[in-house]
């Protein structure tokens, strides 16, 4: 297998192993509100197992990601966007860092409310919170770097930059705004389509 496929399987598979996490996850906690601290406790208390082992599989999914994006960088080496690439992934792991940090806060919350520390899950859930909205809104900011630097390599399609630029920018908005809302839905749906996307074009592109 090549460096090429290899990069392109990895966009492939990063998002699809992170919804897997997602949609296990989900089910479990049932139509919870994220912004209310005291249904949140209640439903992780409930389910701490089950969100142990959900969001290790997202977090491992995200740096999946990561990985496609350092192998795109490598490709797109010595091109007139491979600036914007290497900062675009500097951003990315940046904020994808602060996103394993929220990962952890938030599984230590959920074994703290399933032990009764009703405290302890707050104080958890609240830094959770308030590192991930950072950490997300980075990694956003660091895609959309991302997809400026593929329009002005042009070494995928041009679309393609475009929407993942966009979708970057939405993302860093949602983030900053309304990150613990189900609005965030719309840029985590966004990303998985551009970062799929390119991974097949990664795939069928020619060496």
């Amino acid at each position: 297998m090549s460096s090429r496929t290899l990069t392109g399987w990895l966009l492939i598979g990063g998002p699809i192993v992170m919804w897997a996490g997602f949609m296990t996850m989900f089910p479990a906690l049932g139509n919870v509100d994220w912004g209310d601290a005291s249904e949140m406790l209640s439903a992780a208390g409930e389910n701490a197992g089950i969100m142990k082992a959900a969001i290790s599989v997202a977090t491992l999914g995200m740096l999946i990601v990561a990985a496609g994006f350092a192998g795109l960088n490598h490709s797109m080496s010595g091109g007139s966007g491979a600036h914007y690439m290497r900062a675009g992934l500097l951003v990315y792991v940046i904020g994808a860092t602060v996103v394993i940090g929220e990962s952890a806060l938030t599984i230590g919350m959920a074994e703290a409310a399933s032990g009764g520390n009703q405290a302890v899950g707050e104080a958890l859930y609240g830094a959770a919170g308030a590192i991930g909205s950072a950490g997300e809104a980075t990694r956003f900011l660091g895609m959309a770097v991302i997809g400026f630097a593929i329009y002005t390599q042009k070494n995928l399609h041009m679309v393609l930059g475009c929407l993942m630029f966009l979708i970057g920018l939405i993302g860093v908005g949602l983030s900053v705004c309304v990150y613990e809302s189900n609005f965030m839905m719309i840029a985590y749906i966004g990303m998985t389509i551009v970062v799929i996307a390119t991974g097949i074009l990664v795939v069928r592109a020619k060496e």
